[in-house]
């Protein structure tokens, strides 16, 4: 069951969906954007009680330990389009919508944004893209052009040992195109360290650039 906790920086901004972010990510977040964005703006932080099943788009092994991935986005992204998002607009105007998160929940991001076109941009930081199956499905939408991705990924995130993992590199680099050849504005950024150094910094550059566009 998804749950959110709202942060406002004024009333009629837009409102930025960050998935899989704990009370304790948003509140971050939130102070950290508040150095940086331009405007009013209304952080929503989605909790996610599950991240291997609820934020994949569909099943896939084990890339690390015994834990599948369960495909279970596409619930996900009914609970948060027909419940959450009604829940937190209602009564409010709307300028426009973003949507991000960090790891898996940056992949959920980019895909939830191909899914409907309820979403102005989206901010993949240090996004899953090595999920199988991943490039073939990009290749195959085709989203209203203009609107905006930012990604992000640390320059040592493809140095892994894990064969699997360490394709992240080259399937950020083909997403950038991807997206390019869509139509769709990119910010791609290369941050230094790995996968685990400044999560909410990262993010929170990647819903300040989205502002900005």
């Amino acid at each position: 069951m998804l749950s959110y906790e709202r942060f406002e920086n004024g009333q009629d901004g837009p409102f930025l969906y960050l998935i899989g972010g704990e009370r304790e990510d948003g509140a971050r977040i939130f102070d950290l954007l508040l150095e940086q964005a331009p405007g009013p703006f209304r952080l929503i932080a989605v909790s996610v009680p599950d991240w291997d099943d609820c934020l994949s788009p569909w099943p896939a092994p084990p890339v690390f330990g015994k834990n599948a991935f369960g495909g279970h986005a596409g619930q996900t992204l009914d609970t948060l389009l027909n419940e959450l998002i009604p829940a937190c607009e209602i009564g409010t105007p709307v300028p426009r919508r973003m949507i991000g998160g960090y790891s898996l929940a940056g992949l959920f991001s980019l895909w939830a944004f191909y899914e409907t076109d309820l979403f102005s941009g989206a901010a993949a930081c240090s996004a899953s893209l090595w999920y199988p199956g991943w490039e073939e499905y990009a290749r195959s939408r085709q989203p209203e052009a203009g609107k905006h991705f930012y990604l992000s990924l640390g320059k040592r995130e493809p140095q892994t040992r894990n064969a699997t993992l360490a394709r992240v590199g080259d399937a950020m680099l083909a997403q950038e195109k991807i997206a390019r050849e869509q139509g769709l504005t990119v910010t791609l950024q290369w941050h230094e360290g790995g996968h685990f150094q400044e999560p909410d910094k990262r993010t929170a550059l990647g819903f300040a650039e989205l502002l900005r566009n």
